[in-house]
């Protein structure tokens, strides 16, 4: 039975799990005051997690084919691409998220 915020509580039994390090809580968090920005570094800690192998990364295009992403930024797509792109900025302002230009001084590309 859904509650009246739509989310009817986390299903029983064992769950798949996302590893947040410890600074976020105790560095990070204290230090962010934008909610798109809690949103995407969020989700880049959940879909870094996801990735295996030494080198994962996140492309801008994946970023914004994620609808469940966007809808939580912004409720009109417009809206939504440019919170992705404010909050990004600021998630690589702050240090918490690199940006890499992919083929830029022997960056290789995700």
């Amino acid at each position: 039975m859904k509650t009246s915020n739509g989310f009817a509580g986390f299903p029983a039994g064992k769950q798949p799990t996302t590893p947040v390090p410890s600074a976020f809580f105790t560095e990070l968090l204290p230090a962010i005051d934008h909610l798109g920005e809690l949103k995407v570094t969020l989700y880049a800690l959940w879909a870094l997690g996801r990735q295996r192998g030494a080198r994962r990364c996140l492309r801008m295009e994946d970023l914004r084919r994620d609808q469940r992403l966007l809808e939580a930024l912004a409720p009109r797509a417009h809206d939504a691409l440019e919170a992705l792109q404010e909050s990004l900025d600021r998630a690589v302002a702050r240090g918490a998220l690199l940006r890499v230009e992919p083929g830029a001084e022997g960056n290789p590309a995700c």
